[in-house]
């Protein structure tokens, strides 16, 4: 082996460990991060703002409070029940044996008699039904216009069928048509005439909430996740000035996130709620603007939905 030789085989050996050490060790840096599942929840505004931390009314106070598992809030569980212990059954009695069948005694073969081997020998004699005598056959000679005639006949039979065939199947299309029709009208009756009602619990009266608190709901409404982001830790904080009327006066970013496309999608919701404006103060506020800043986290939104 020449020296040549051998520096592209120590060469050639040192790679294919390098891949081989890649492929080991590299693996673990392209696990894929599970997804959790999206649930989206009725979205309710209350009918009246007032001022200060409050938020409640609403619902009926007739319905008794359950004990239904809210959502990221973890229980204990109930320590395992033991199982049943198995009963002992009572030994069954195997039925008496079934008596074999007694098999059937040969019957004798008979040997036919003659006279009927000789009816089944005679041959059956056929009469034909009809005969043709071929002197009486004539040839019939046919003109071109008999011709152009029977096919002319046969060009008008077939656009009759098409005719009617194409009427069938029209007739056949407004019975359906019709069908649909009188289908829809019976549904958006029933739709009308009948009602779901929703009940909620609560203490009665008319809903209220705090006014920041509606502006940062109004907000996190407006918020569009985007696709691509897949990594939870995001968060970005902004700042928005609100007059009485309701109008956006400013709204910036004050804290970026680590990833722009986050930062996009929460720029696209400030002009959203700058585009559609806010409620006015309530009466309770005599300020002629107001500041509020707003956390969009990117974890807790995937957690409510």
């Amino acid at each position: 082996m020449t020296r040549l030789e051998k520096k592209c085989l120590v060469a050639s050996s040192g790679m294919h460990v390098l891949l081989a050490l890649v492929l080991i060790f590299g693996s673990a840096f392209f696990v894929a991060k599970e997804q959790q599942p999206v649930s989206h929840q009725v979205k309710i505004f209350p009918s009246r703002i007032v001022e200060g931390a409050l938020a409640g009314g609403g619902g009926n106070p007739n319905i008794a409070r359950t004990e239904d598992a809210v959502k990221g809030v973890s229980r204990p569980l109930p320590p395992p029940a033991a199982p049943p212990q198995p009963k002992p059954q009572p030994e069954a009695t195997p039925p008496p044996p079934a008596p074999k069948p007694q098999p059937k005694p040969p019957e004798p073969k008979t040997s036919p008699k003659p006279a009927e081997l000789q009816q089944s020998k005679a041959p059956e004699k056929t009469t034909p039904k009809f005969s043709i005598d071929l002197n009486e056959l004539k040839p019939v000679q046919r003109t071109q216009a008999d011709k152009a005639k029977a096919k002319a006949e046969a060009e008008a039979r077939e656009r009759a069928a098409e005719a009617s065939a194409q009427a069938r199947q029209m007739a056949n299309a407004r019975r359906k048509l019709g069908e649909k029709l009188s289908n829809q009208v019976s549904d958006m009756r029933s739709g009308f005439e009948g009602a779901t009602k929703v009940e909620v619990g609560g203490p009665g009266g008319e809903a209220y909430a705090d006014y920041g608190s509606l502006v940062q709901t109004i907000y996190q409404n407006a918020w569009r996740i985007q696709p691509d982001l897949s990594d939870e830790d995001f968060i970005t904080i902004v700042q928005v000035t609100i007059s009485r009327d309701g109008k956006v006066i400013h709204s910036e970013i004050i804290r970026k996130s680590r990833n722009a496309s986050m930062d996009r999608s929460v720029q696209k919701a400030l002009d959203k709620v700058r585009a559609d404006g806010l409620p006015a103060f309530p009466a309770e506020i005599r300020d002629t603007d107001r500041t509020f800043k707003i956390e969009f986290n990117l974890k807790t939104r995937k957690l409510l939905g």
